[in-house]
């Protein structure tokens, strides 16, 4: 296990899915985790599951909020600022583009990719401070190519890879990295709420590894981005895809 000891460790969308595994990994390696997301009820619950794992603490905050952001942040920075970012939280809504409902689209892109600019702008500069420090977003393989039906999120995630590569050529002369990690559908309640049985079968007939990731997998591949193994690796798009990015047509 990692050792983050002594750091303060930020995760947006920290109460489930792949932001709770994150924050559990780090809590169980010695980082000050504080967990950021917008509902109240999954923050407690989230709570009930990680406190037992070590300093975690929780902050009702929507990434959309720039000032209430930029609040919550600003105690943080009180407390030592920001070691390491993870930022997870991301929405979605399947459809095809020509019918998608321009609201929808709106909501995706503020909460997928204006709230991701939010929250690395605040922890870049706490970062910029201490002279070193880890950003790491969660994109997907739907930002690097288009599969059908998915609306504002494959261009959410595009952008994210775009941002990610970006602040790493702006910060990285500065002691501060930026990655991210890209995975396919991950088993969580926000996939688990568009994938049906039939979605899961031409996903798994698609992916070599024949499944889903896992949270705690990707949650693997954060810490080793957050670690002082990667502190080379800037600007990279992690895919975390059981072999999908890399196959073409599968006959099993």
């Amino acid at each position: 296990m990692r050792d983050f000891s002594g750091k303060n460790v930020v995760v947006t969308g920290g109460a489930g899915g792949i932001g709770e595994s994150s924050a559990e990994a780090f809590a169980k390696s010695g980082a000050a985790v504080t967990i950021m997301d917008w509902s109240q009820e999954a923050l407690d619950a989230a709570m009930v599951r990680l406190s037992p794992h070590g300093d975690v603490r929780a902050v009702k905050v929507d990434v959309t909020d720039r000032a209430a952001l930029e609040a919550a942040f600003a105690v943080l920075g009180e407390a030592g600022g920001t070691d390491i970012l993870v930022a997870t939280a991301a929405i979605v809504k399947t459809g095809h583009i020509l019918d998608f409902d321009p609201d929808d689209w709106s909501r995706i892109l503020e909460v997928n990719l204006t709230g991701t600019f939010h929250c690395c702008q605040f922890a870049g500069r706490q970062m910029l401070e201490k002279g070193k420090g880890r950003i790491i977003t969660v994109s997907s393989v739907n930002g690097q190519i288009a599969n059908t039906g998915r609306g504002a999120y494959s261009c959410t995630k595009g952008g994210v890879d775009m941002l990610t590569r970006l602040l790493a050529a702006e910060l990285g002369d500065k002691g501060i990295t930026a990655n991210a990690v890209a995975p396919v559908p991950v088993d969580t309640p926000m996939v688990l709420q568009v994938h049906g049985p039939k979605d899961r079968a031409m996903w798994e007939a698609q992916i070599p590894a024949k499944r889903y990731a896992k949270p705690e997998e990707v949650a693997a591949a954060i810490q080793f981005l957050a670690s002082d193994d990667a502190a080379y690796i800037n600007g990279h798009i992690l895919n975390v895809d059981g072999g999908f990015m890399a196959s073409g047509v599968l006959v099993r």
